[in-house]
């Protein structure tokens, strides 16, 4: 069995996933994550901050080191929303590579999307027969349509909890007339989502939502009151629709600092949970849910598949 190791370089996050195993599947040896909010300032700038490029280069450095002590045959670093638009971008690629030796691969939003779909579907039993997989990001939110795990649509939006959060909210606490705008914003994207699936949907009426990523998982935790973070009880969590309305009127009265006192609301997400609970909501009314999936497998884990599949297809063998 080989080992591999993947590096997801989020707008908010950077995650690291190792694993043993093949093309047919795989065991989890590490896995680490940490906000470094490379995406900092970039809705405004349309470039990536040097700080937020030097808090993200030390991670994935850290992170090489964490991997390499399991010798990996390969480790894969993607990048998505916020590397796609930066103006910057091959700055912060050539950053990356004289720094920690390793190839930044910028993928673009259909690309995330088909990675996320292999990535859900290796962390959930159950046949699945038509779903909505949605993956909320620092600077995006995607929207997948699947049928029997093979991916029928997929719609990018630019609802990042990021870029919402540092353009719509202002006040701490959250006003109430900021947050009923940041609503309709994102209530409008998702209809648009809908509406230009409106012709998959009649043919393929889902049954099942799934979220995926760090905003969906983050309330997964504390509808749990989960400290600390257990992905084995949150991947597969239903989540309830009143539920998380709940959690977003609790936490819209709350101050920041009051937020970061929460043992099951992760570090670096305190501003950033206000919009992402609104993205859950809206999207789970909007596409008519009133229950959700909870995974906590995505980009990482598909990227190790699709990259795994590729070495297969040119005759390698693991």
């Amino acid at each position: 069995m080989s080992v591999f190791a993947s590096i997801d370089l989020g707008t908010n996050t950077v995650r690291l996933l190792v694993v043993t195993g093949n093309s047919k599947g795989f065991t989890t040896l590490h896995s680490n994550q940490l906000i470094t909010r490379l995406g900092e300032g970039l809705s405004h700038s349309g470039i990536l901050k040097d700080i937020a490029m030097e808090r993200t280069i030390k991670a994935v450095l850290d992170f090489k080191r964490e991997a390499s002590k399991y010798s990996p045959f390969a480790i894969w670093v993607a990048a998505t929303s916020a590397v796609r638009e930066a103006k910057n971008r091959n700055e912060f690629i050539e950053k990356i590579r004289e720094v920690t030796g390793l190839e930044l691969e910028v993928i673009p939003w259909e690309e995330e999307a088909r990675r996320t779909l292999l990535g859900v579907f290796s962390g959930l039993d159950g046949n699945i027969k038509k779903a909505i997989i949605f993956d909320i990001g620092g600077g995006s939110t995607e929207y997948i349509f699947t049928e029997d795990k093979k991916l029928v649509n997929s719609v990018g939006t630019d609802l990042g909890v990021v870029h919402l959060s540092e353009k719509y909210i202002k006040s701490d606490p959250v006003d109430n007339e900021e947050l009923r705008v940041l609503e309709n914003v994102i209530a409008d994207k998702i209809k648009n989502v809908r509406d230009r699936m409106h012709s998959s949907l009649i043919t393929r009426h889902s049954s099942l939502l799934i979220g995926t990523a760090g905003t969906v998982t983050t309330i997964a935790a504390l509808d749990l009151n989960l400290y600390p973070y257990d992905p084995a009880k949150v991947n597969g969590y239903v989540l309830n629709i009143e539920n998380v309305k709940e959690i977003l009127n609790r936490l819209k009265n709350m101050p920041l600092e009051e937020r970061r006192n929460i043992p099951a609301l992760e570090s670096g997400r305190e501003d950033l949970i206000i919009p992402g609970a609104v993205i859950v909501i809206k999207t789970m009314e909007i596409f008519g849910f009133n229950e959700m999936i909870v995974s906590d497998y995505g980009l990482r884990e598909g990227t190790i598949i699709a990259k795994v599949s590729e070495y297969q297809n040119n005759s390698m063998t693991l």
